[in-house]
């Protein structure tokens, strides 16, 4: 409605918006703004992550903050700290990045809390910490597998276990 087409997420969201000068693409996220005009990025926005993080996967945005701005190029991420401070994250891992649009877990030498932090959303469930995992984890499994299996996988490692009960998981070494 208007001459502005304006969103508001919580979570994560992918966009591919056609571009349309007299109606600018905007999209809230956290205490940011997003001006697009015809692009496909990625927005991720959950309340437990350290950083806001939107990656450009093509053409051009631009990232507001209360007290500065910037803008993207095709493959750079800007990520914004719960402090309101914007950095530029030149390579990001876009494969990373997208996996979850594309049906996947996907970790690049990712910590066990931030896998856990995607189970704990993708299945419902709640994490608790026996034990602090030091080990980075490198992995590409289906968002369809059943939780079991999932963990089944990661302590293939050798370097986590689980224990389930009921709806909580709980992480050991």
């Amino acid at each position: 409605v208007g001459n502005e087409r304006r969103v508001s997420i919580t979570g994560e969201a992918y966009f591919e918006v056609a571009r349309n000068e007299a109606k600018p693409f905007q999209v809230k996220a956290g205490d940011q703004l997003i001006e697009v005009l015809g692009t496909h990025f990625n927005v991720n926005a959950y309340g437990d992550e350290k950083t806001l993080n939107t990656t450009l996967v093509e053409g051009k945005v631009k990232i507001l903050t209360a007290g500065e701005s910037l803008v993207l190029q095709p493959g750079q991420q800007a990520q914004n700290n719960r402090a309101g401070q914007l950095k530029l994250h030149q390579h990001p891992d876009i494969e990373e990045t997208l996996a979850w649009k594309n049906g996947l877990f996907y970790f690049n030498g990712t910590d066990i809390e931030t896998i856990m932090r995607n189970v704990a959303r993708w299945y419902g469930v709640e994490v608790v910490y026996k034990d602090k995992i030091q080990e980075q984890f490198v992995a590409e499994i289906p968002r369809d597998v059943p939780v079991l299996k999932l963990l089944e996988l990661l302590e293939l490692t050798k370097q986590v276990r689980f224990s389930v009960q009921n709806r909580v998981i709980t992480v050991m070494k």
